[in-house]
């Protein structure tokens, strides 16, 4: 064996020993708390500025919703592949993911205060320019930085242990980003009002907070596998394209997990959109968004706190999930009926709302385990293991949903009559329009969750008998694979 290979082989030994320190973790949990400050403005409140502020018709939006989601679509695999092309040419001399954690911060920040604070000083043909071109900028820095992110964990963690401890770290992080966001910006719109300058400090304080999060991203996690660096300093055979349509034809486990998420992030986008909207139009007081989203924020940590005594009392993930869609559908029914038949008070909209929500997306907490046994199955059933292929390919569904709901969701406002007009003369909406709203953010969601329940329950195909055959399978792959390693060692 060569010397080289001794130094590296010692190498990988040295860094099995090593452990997370606190400073990787919170630096870890940081990137998603960044990220997802910024999506709250853009995710819950975009459509809302862009029409009843910078008075762009609801047409006009949906088309430009069109072409963003079409173009996230096409910039998510290119900026992967352009980070994989970079850290070839370096021939492995620097880190692969973290120096585009750094670049991605001045476009998150200068695109996110840009885009709402720089279109209402133009008009026409001008402004629609502007809102289209600093939306690209934004999108394009976080898509930088969630590829960066999500793609870190693998040349970070070293093991099963440190993978689960950084994807909790993750989830924290994204709820308290999630919090602190639902709850600040409302208040700042409240305060300032829905206007120019509302929106415009929204945004510096969305960016702002966001990008110095993304910064302690960067500083506190470290590319410390050495394996996974030199296995990516190699040369592997391309996955075709075509494998996509073979893992669709015969793993029924992924078939449904991406039926899943299409209808699910629908559902998810589609009660957000129309968020404001209820508490904005319907009991009017956007303020009250703040404690909703409090109380909606604080539920996913109990939940997946309960979720690994929920998978042994149940006796797999697939039967919590299929659990916790069911009580969403019951709560977002029984919500729109008492709303329907009489009068319901905004604090208890306000909590089985959040209720409701906070079950159906536990759904999308819980489904990263599920992917990778989708993996594992599909690797059982084709003799192929193909992560990155899989995992993109799923990341698509999820662009699908979104780029279906962003589109949809507000022509749905306007098909049920909602007035730009009466919005910006403070004026109350028709009775016909409220209820469409809430039809829209209690039904529109129970609908989604109870499609995602039918994928579970009638397409997922991997029992426990499946799993035993599969870890079978496993170790008469690896105790082959001992075999050869023996022999050649033998030689």
């Amino acid at each position: 064996m060569s010397e080289e290979k001794v130094v590296k082989q010692q190498s990988l030994v040295d860094d099995m020993k090593s452990s997370l320190t606190l400073k990787h973790k919170l630096g870890y949990g940081a990137g998603d708390a960044g990220g997802v400050v910024t999506l709250v403005l853009i995710g819950t409140f975009m459509n809302r500025y862009i029409t009843n502020i910078l008075g762009v018709s609801f047409a006009t939006l949906s088309v430009l919703l069109l072409v963003w989601n079409i173009w996230d679509m096409v910039n998510d695999p290119m900026m992967g592949t352009f980070m994989d092309k970079s850290f070839s040419k370096s021939h492995g001399k620097k880190d692969k993911f973290r120096p585009w954690m750094l670049r991605s911060i001045p476009l998150i920040v200068i695109g996110l205060i840009a885009f709402f604070s720089v279109p209402s000083m133009f008009e026409g043909t001008i402004r629609l320019a502007a809102i289209f071109l600093l939306k690209i900028i934004y999108e394009l820095g976080y898509t930088m930085m969630n590829i960066a992110m999500g793609s870190v964990l693998g040349v970070m963690a070293l093991n099963d242990k440190e993978r689960t401890t950084l994807s909790s770290a993750r989830g924290m992080g994204s709820t308290l980003g999630g919090l602190i966001g639902s709850m600040a910006i409302p208040v700042i719109l409240a305060r300032l009002g829905e206007n120019t300058t509302g929106y415009m400090v929204s945004g510096i304080f969305a960016a702002v907070l966001g990008g110095l999060l993304i910064f302690f991203h960067y500083w506190g996690t470290e590319e410390r596998n050495v394996a996974a660096k030199l296995a990516a300093e190699e040369q592997a055979e391309p996955t075709k394209v075509t494998d996509i349509f073979v893992t669709l034809a015969k793993n029924k486990a992924f078939l449904s997990l991406c039926l899943h998420s299409i209808v699910i992030v629908f559902g998810q986008n589609l009660f957000n959109a129309t968020l404001p909207y209820i508490y904005g139009d319907v009991f009017g007081n956007l303020g009250l968004m703040a404690y909703a989203s409090a109380i909606g924020m604080g539920l996913p940590v109990v939940l997946l706190l309960l979720a690994p005594y929920l998978v042994t009392l149940f006796g797999s993930t697939v039967k919590v999930i299929r659990t916790y869609l069911l009580l969403s559908i019951v709560i977002f029914v029984g919500l729109y009926v008492w709303k329907l038949i009489g009068d319901l008070p905004p604090f208890l909209y306000m909590i089985g709302a959040s209720l409701g929500i906070a079950f159906m997306m536990m759904s999308v907490q819980l489904q990263w385990g599920l992917v990778s046994e989708s993996i594992d199955y599909n690797e059982y059933i084709t003799g192929k293991r193909s992560e990155g292929s899989i995992y993109g390919n799923f990341s698509l569904t999820r662009r699908v949903g979104q780029m279906l709901a962003q589109s949809l969701v507000v022509l749905m406002i306007g098909w049920i009559g909602y007035s730009q007009q009466a919005a910006q003369a403070g004026q109350a909406q028709s009775a016909q329009t409220v209820e469409g709203l809430v039809l829209l953010n209690l039904i529109g969601p129970a609908v989604c969750a109870l499609l995602s329940w039918a994928s579970f329950k009638f397409i997922w195909n991997i029992t426990d008998e499946t799993r035993e055959e599969m870890t079978s399978a496993r170790l008469a792959r690896l105790d082959e694979f001992a075999k050869k390693q023996d022999e050649l060692q033998d030689k």
